[in-house]
């Protein structure tokens, strides 16, 4: 709401909400209200404190039972027995929609026994000393209940019959303005939300402890349906997926019969057969705290995405999780999965009604993870699992320069030529790298170099990040851990340790090294970048070029 547009009306209104709080603080010191000093009365409850008389002697009455509407703004009054009025951490006044409150800042006081006033409610308004407490309006949150600043009360001008002084308009403008900061940081978080579907199927993120993996997972996927699961040493793929178990049964003689108890991966497949519409997302907290391999079993071929997101291959089910399904998934959902499993195998396109022998993830399932990377050691992933995730590393100090100097275009039309020497890089400086751990042709699958979107510019960007989890960090944690210093080309600034956020922060398809690798892995440029010296000539820097190409 604009500043221009607020009437008279609306300051009488929001100096009525004053003028009830001071009054309500001043009320409860004299006559203890529900038996504290201080304390706040409690709404709907049977005690006799005539709350609601009380607000109507204000124009309030609406605030007994609702938010008080203000231009765009919503305030509401917030009682709690257990809070004292006017303590640091209690909002009486709330901005509703934002952690936006009014305070008081006072001292919670001990009531005396019995303690009582026959002065009316209206009469604890008015003040014989500017100095008499409460002297003044905080505003902040919770626990910073100044942040915004301070009013003087007397400054306010709350009597009834007082102009609207300059100082409350500020206030209230301040109020206003905040407001609708807020609303806009929240339109626009809302937006990221519902982009975030956007977000790889298999996704890990990895980075030291603290960086905000699980914060960003779950920022992500808090709007949509998600199951969350912690791995841990003991974690078991009959934990995850499901197994034959006892179970309780009031129809044997034992109390005790045995059934499929599911895992989180099994129910959140079941959810999403079940709503094909809707993303439903399994969220794995320190994946590699157990064995993911193992965790996972059969259902890591599932790991496998086609264009569309859906599992590229199925796997057959156990006897024990086929009869679950059959009973467990409905007419509609059966159909759904038999449909993604004729996909997979056209042949199959005149088989009979499906029998749930098998299964494959559809698209709306997601399976999001986050790892610490200090932890690897408790268990190594393999590399075969990990080529069927995307990662992402999140460094330790927020970087907003990184991967800004990398052309994903440059990236992908080159990646074979990168790809190859890459593999000459680590052949020749290596320590005995096994052929098994270089960079095959399809490393990367045909999906993420080519990329189907129209937006030639988002699909350039999709490939640096593609290039950055999957090459460079595959490289550092696994082909070249062990000969970092030959593979990789030192930071300018000496250190004692090469950190992948180093390499991130560096990665430059400008320079023939592309700013990480001790040799040039691509191809000769035009115009190569030259970090060493400045004043480099035109001369210079062709010469330069044909020397790296060498």
């Amino acid at each position: 709401m604009e500043q221009s547009t607020v009437t008279d009306a609306d300051y009488e209104q929001f100096k009525n909400l004053l003028r009830f709080f001071y009054a309500q603080y001043r009320y409860n010191c004299a006559a203890g209200s529900v038996g504290g000093v201080g304390k706040l009365p409690r709404r709907n409850s049977n005690c006799l404190y005539p709350l609601e008389e009380h607000l109507n002697q204000f124009h309030l009455s609406n605030l007994f039972h609702n938010q008080l509407h203000i231009g765009d703004m919503s305030f509401e009054i917030k009682f709690s027995s257990q809070s004292s009025m006017g303590s640091n951490r209690c909002t009486f006044i709330s901005l509703v929609g934002t952690k936006i409150g009014l305070y008081l800042c006072q001292e919670p006081r001990k009531a005396s026994a019995g303690k009582t006033t026959d002065l009316p409610f209206k009469d604890f308004f008015t003040w014989d000393d500017r100095n008499q407490e409460p002297k003044k309006l905080y505003m902040g949150e919770q626990y910073k209940p100044q942040e915004y600043g301070s009013y003087e009360f007397a400054d306010l001008g709350l009597s009834e019959e007082a102009p609207v002084t300059d100082q409350l308009k500020q206030l209230f403008h301040l109020l206003q303005n905040l407001n609708s900061t807020v609303k806009a940081q929240q339109q626009v978080h809302q937006e990221q939300i519902e982009a975030d579907v956007s977000r790889p199927h298999n996704w890990i993120l990895f980075g030291a402890p603290g960086t905000g993996k699980s914060y960003v997972i779950d920022q992500a996927a808090k709007q949509y349906p998600h199951c969350r699961v912690t791995f841990h040493p003991d974690y078991t793929y009959a934990q995850f997926v499901g197994s034959y178990k006892p179970v309780p049964s009031q129809q044997t003689a034992s109390g005790i019969t045995y059934g499929f108890v599911p895992g989180p991966f099994v129910n959140t497949l079941i959810e999403s057969l079940e709503n094909p519409n809707t993303p439903h997302i399994l969220i794995i907290e320190e994946i590699n705290r157990a064995d993911p391999a193992a965790v996972f079993g059969d259902v890591f071929q599932l790991l496998d995405r086609n264009d569309e997101g859906s599992s590229e291959y199925s796997v057959r089910t156990s006897q024990e999780l086929k009869d679950y399904l059959q009973g467990k998934l409905s007419a509609n959902a059966k159909e759904t999965l038999r449909a993604l499993i004729v996909n997979l195998d056209q042949s199959e396109t005149d088989a009979p009604a499906y029998d749930c022998s098998e299964i494959a993830i559809p698209n709306n399932m997601y399976i999001w993870a986050s790892m610490n990377s200090a932890d690897q050691g408790v268990f190594p992933m393999d590399t075969a699992f990990k080529r069927r995730w995307t990662f992402q590393y999140l460094p330790i100090d927020s970087d907003n320069g990184i991967l800004q100097s990398a052309d994903g275009a440059f990236l992908s039309e080159h990646w074979d030529e990168i790809r190859t020497n890459i593999n000459k890089l680590l052949k020749s400086q290596g320590r005995d790298i096994p052929e098994d751990k270089l960079l095959g042709p399809y490393f990367l699958s045909a999906r993420e170099l080519h990329n189907d979107d129209e937006d030639a510019e988002q699909n350039a960007q999709n490939f640096v990040h593609v290039f950055a989890s999957k090459v460079i960090m595959y490289l550092f944690e696994d082909a070249a851990r062990y000969c970092r210093a030959q593979v990789f080309r030192i930071p300018d600034e000496p250190q004692e340790q090469l950190y992948l956020s180093d390499l991130l922060r560096n990665l430059n398809t400008n320079r023939p090294d592309l700013g990480i690798f001790a040799e040039s892995v691509a191809p000769t440029l035009e115009n190569p970048e030259n970090t060493d010296s400045e004043e480099s000539t035109p001369d210079d820097s062709e010469e330069s070029t044909e020397e790296s190409a060498e």
